[in-house]
């Protein structure tokens, strides 16, 4: 049986609609999105950049707890509390980031030492690869950033050079909005891309002189 609304009710409906799904689509259009900040590149600052002599190192893979691997930004509110950022959201993947970050910090701490470092997927012959576990990663507003991560390095042939490593890192967070947050994270991973770049030199130069010593040419 066909359904009659008066002129009025159907008039007003028409005039509202509009309103409505305005008010319903126009939540995203507040959004805020936001990347980590690297060191730089190499060579940006009047750095060394690593040439064709250079050893080649893999960054990855990269791993985050389950809590992170989210659009939304994390913080903690209590000890066993988060908080999600409805409107405050990562660029793109958290965990490529990282990894991003990763590459860029110690691509500028390794050049002068004539290594290269590539992302996890990059196909370039390398020398070793080192795995990064992270832990933790999130921040109160206003308080500290924590990070807390644990990092291995791996020979070309798959045996571990270095002993895994256990790192935790904390930054003050100089303000209460979200850029504060993610500024404080992005000075956190530099922390600990100086950590892994000792110890990414330590294993090369290792892994030369032994090769050096069995005969075999280094790299």
């Amino acid at each position: 049986m066909a359904c009659f609304f008066p002129p009025r009710i159907l008039l007003l409906y028409i005039l509202l609609t509009p309103f409505f799904l305005g008010a319903c689509g126009g939540s995203s259009s507040g959004a805020r999105f936001y990347t980590l900040t690297s060191l730089g590149f190499p060579g940006e600052a009047g750095e060394a950049v690593a040439d064709s002599r250079s050893a080649i190192v893999r960054i990855g893979p990269v791993e985050i707890p389950d809590y992170l691997d989210r659009p939304q930004i994390v913080t903690r509110t209590a000890v066993n509390e988060l908080s999600l950022g409805d409107f405050d959201l990562w660029g793109g993947s958290l965990r490529t980031d990282i990894e991003r970050v990763f590459v860029e910090n110690l691509s500028v701490l390794l050049a002068k030492d004539h290594i290269s470092v590539v992302g996890w997927k990059s196909r370039y012959p390398t020398v070793g690869s080192v795995p990064v576990w992270l832990d933790r990663f999130d921040a109160v507003p206003g308080d500290t950033v924590v990070l807390r991560a644990r990092w291995g390095i791996h020979g070309k042939d798959g045996k571990m050079l270095e002993v895994p490593r256990d790192m935790m890192v904390t930054k003050p967070v100089k303000g209460f909005g979200y850029s504060h947050v993610v500024a404080a994270m992005s000075d956190a991973l530099a922390d600990l891309s100086r950590n892994m770049a000792a110890g990414i030199k330590s294993a090369v130069a290792k892994q030369d002189a032994d090769q050096k010593n069995t005969g075999n040419p280094p790299r």
